[in-house]
């Protein structure tokens, strides 16, 4: 797996530090993150995958907004992923974003897209990710086309 192999290579485009783990651990109640005593997380603490899904999300919206016309964001339903992670994470880590579309499917007038994606710190994969993403272009998408684990509806995070 090479810089080449994704059409989208963001280097070197997000930093692990201990106050946005701190911050995820708070959001997501993360029992493994300790924040509640210390205003810095130890550099040992265990970095939940998920802390990458905000860029790894955006930078698939990208792709996407690049491949159809007169893109609108509430026309999204992330609808499913996968998240592969190979190594962990660690505070102190500067990660580098790969992305391409592996499928486009049109059904109803519903594009389905599935986006791979990669982070990795130096040329060392960490985490691996594919997300099925669902656009409406002329309608908004109704919530029954979703899976039971709808993960986003018209944002990015």
């Amino acid at each position: 797996m090479t810089h080449r192999d994704y059409p989208v290579w963001l280097e070197d485009s997000y930093a692990v530090d201990s106050e946005g783990v701190r911050s995820y651990a708070r959001a997501t109640r993360s029992p493994h993150v300790p924040y509640a005593m210390s205003r810095v997380v130890p550099a040992d603490s265990p970095v939940p995958s998920l802390i990458v899904a905000q860029p790894v999300f955006r930078t698939a919206v990208s792709m996407m907004s690049e491949e159809i016309e007169d893109f609108t964001v509430s026309r999204l339903l992330h609808v499913a992923q996968t998240v592969r992670q190979v190594a962990p994470l660690r505070i102190g880590d500067v990660c580098s974003i790969g992305a391409r579309i592996t499928d486009r499917l049109t059904k109803a007038g519903i594009d389905l897209f599935e986006v791979d994606c990669v982070v990795t710190v130096g040329d060392d994969v960490r985490i691996e990710t594919s997300s099925t993403v669902a656009y409406a272009a002329d309608a908004e998408i109704p919530v029954e086309v979703a899976a039971e684990g709808v993960v986003m509806h018209g944002s990015v995070l």
